[in-house]
């Protein structure tokens, strides 16, 4: 058996008790299936000698099996899809656990709907090959087994003859299980594809339709649909394949045990009952042979499956908590970035290099520079989101990659440029993060975010849904909805992405004047895009292809001249050219 299938059977390891019922339910059944085949041939005999007890005798014993087989029946395959359907369960939340405890490393050469596509569509496969095919496995493989039992007990010689096409059988089953692996690995290939496409035209419809790019998607779309039909058509030339082949072998068996089975009944060598019993047992016993065709198509197609979905569940956490790791206590002192150096895997550039700079409680700092200067992975370093590749970063004197991220984040607010809103109410968006919700501090730190009059005019108020990413708000409502979530979170650490870009004047205002209360009595670190807005910052912090190239108060790094200079005076010059 395969390394990998056995690995993919240690999730069946919490269900062995109902497992094991359901095996005793299938050597029942596969009994019972021997049995029918087994009585025929003294009901055949015996009824043809005229006996009339036999008559009256088998259909009650015929009923009886039946009765039994159906109870046994349904007991194995509830079992086995409760276990089944358990198994996706466990999956699909040991997928997501995974997926949430990766640093943002992970995500940033991963498109999301494969990620999606192997939580949905990949896990549905893997289900069949430890639920479904098992129970063929083990159901058949009984089967199998008694019926053997029962043409050996009513004729060796024949019974010989009928099973030299099972080593036949052998090799298209191999062979097409194969075919069946690689085909449906390219297919689920395939799928994530397709679903990272629909994912990025739905998240990007209107710049779609403002570029009048319907048909170019479209056509990415069909192309896309077009190459995964092709790889199932390819499982389904495999599926096709294998019924008629095995049909095929089964016949020349069916053939040689009619040929040479007639001959003996002619010379009365042996009674009608008996071949006609045999033959009844061996077509069952070929049922059951061909169907572990079938179930092995199964399991290639969920042992591709599972490749995806365990290089998923072996991507090592580059950013965990350590054995030891402390709690974090209440800031007071100051935040200290040491000669940080960061390089994303993969990479052979370092973003971030010899990066130091203090903030101290209550101080206000802004980092500023040339997009792709590295502010948004410094500000990063400081919850963990990811973590240096040298150098330190400290708060309270302590490292931070030596706390539990719990304690850590929990004293960080963060307010990003993208404002992130989930398919929610109004309420639970602002309260996120908080098991027990207070409406009235809600509604206290709204107003307070400059959010609670347009909430209340919203068509049910704070029980409002937004809608994906809130889709029926404006970015300044979007962005006030996100001050206020982190005005409620209350910690004593605040990251600000540059929260009034791309703003009008008017949610401009509202926004900034939210910021302001956010700000109070905090220690800031602000990315700073529009420089006007950090006029006030106690220092600013210049960086420039991944390193401090300036560092000071607002007067003195235009009196300084240099890079800032230079930022200031093209924004003021832009400014001026739109008025």
């Amino acid at each position: 058996m395969p390394p990998l299938y056995i690995r993919l059977l240690q999730f069946l390891k919490p269900y062995r008790g109902k497992l094991s019922i359901a095996m005793f339910c299938m050597i029942i059944l596969a009994a019972c299936t021997a049995a029918l085949a087994w009585v025929l041939q003294p009901a055949l005999d015996h009824t043809l000698n005229g006996d009339k007890k036999f008559i009256y005798l088998v259909p009650i014993f015929v009923i009886v099996l039946y009765l039994i087989k159906g109870i046994a029946y349904y007991g194995q395959a509830y079992l086995m899809g409760f276990i089944g359907q358990r198994v996706i369960y466990d999956l699909r939340n040991l997928i997501y656990n995974r997926l949430t405890g990766q640093s943002l490393s992970f995500f940033s050469h991963r498109k999301t709907g494969e990620l999606l596509a192997r939580i949905s569509y990949d896990v549905s496969l893997v289900q069949a090959a430890v639920s479904t095919s098992v129970t063929a496995l083990m159901r058949d493989s009984a089967s199998i087994v008694f019926l053997l039992g029962v043409v050996l007990y009513q004729d060796w010689l024949l019974a010989m003859i009928a099973v030299l096409v099972f080593p036949v059988m052998v090799y298209p089953i191999i062979r097409f299980g194969k075919k069946m692996r690689s085909a449906s690995f390219d297919g689920q290939v395939s799928m994530g594809h397709l679903s990272s496409l629909v994912e990025e035209t739905v998240g990007g419809i209107r710049i779609v339709k403002a570029f009048g790019m319907e048909t170019y998607e479209r056509k990415r779309f069909s192309s896309l649909t077009g190459e995964f039909l092709k790889h199932q058509l390819r499982v389904f030339r495999v599926h096709a394949l294998s019924f008629p082949i095995m049909e095929l072998l089964a016949g020349f068996g069916i053939a040689g045990v009619l040929f040479y089975g007639g001959l003996r009944v002619a010379s009365g060598e042996t009674t009608a009952g008996t071949l006609v019993s045999f033959l009844a047992a061996l077509i069952m016993l070929y049922e059951p042979v061909k169907r572990l065709s079938r179930a092995n198509n199964e399991i290639q197609q969920g042992l591709a499956a599972s490749e995806r979905i365990f290089e998923i569940l072996d991507e090592p956490f580059v950013v965990e908590d350590h054995a030891s790791a402390r709690e974090l206590p209440p800031f007071s002192n100051v935040i200290q970035f040491d000669r940080i150096k960061l390089q994303y895997p993969g990479t052979d550039k370092a973003v971030l290099h010899d990066v130091t700079f203090n903030v101290a409680v209550g101080e206000v700092v802004a980092l500023v520079g040339r997009s792709g200067a590295g502010k948004t992975s410094l500000v990063n370093l400081l919850p963990r989101f990811i973590d240096v590749t040298d150098g330190s970063v400290r708060i309270d004197q302590l490292d931070v990659r030596e706390l539990s991220q719990a304690s850590l984040r929990e004293q960080i607010a963060l307010v990003t440029q993208e404002v992130v809103l989930f398919n929610d109410t109004v309420l639970n968006n602002i309260a996120y993060g908080h098991d027990d919700i207070d409406r009235q501090k809600v509604e206290a730190i709204a107003r307070a975010a400059n959010a609670h009059d347009f909430i209340v005019k919203l068509p049910n108020g704070y029980d409002t849904l937004v809608g994906e990413r809130g889709v029926i708000l404006s970015g300044g409502q979007r962005q006030r909805l996100s001050l206020a979530r982190a005005l409620l979170k209350d910690a004593p650490i605040l990251i600000l992405d540059e929260a009034t870009s791309s703003l009008d004047t008017e949610s401009e205002r509202l926004v900034q004047q939210a910021i302001d209360r956010l700000m109070a009595g905090r220690t800031v670190i602000v990315i700073a895009h529009r420089l006007s807005t950090i006029r006030h910052a106690d220092r600013i912090i210049v960086l420039d292809k991944g390193g401090v190239m300036q560092a000071g108060r607002h007067e003195e790094l235009l009196a300084e001249g240099g890079l800032y200079s230079e930022l200031y005076h093209m924004q003021f010059e832009s400014q001026e050219m739109m008025t």
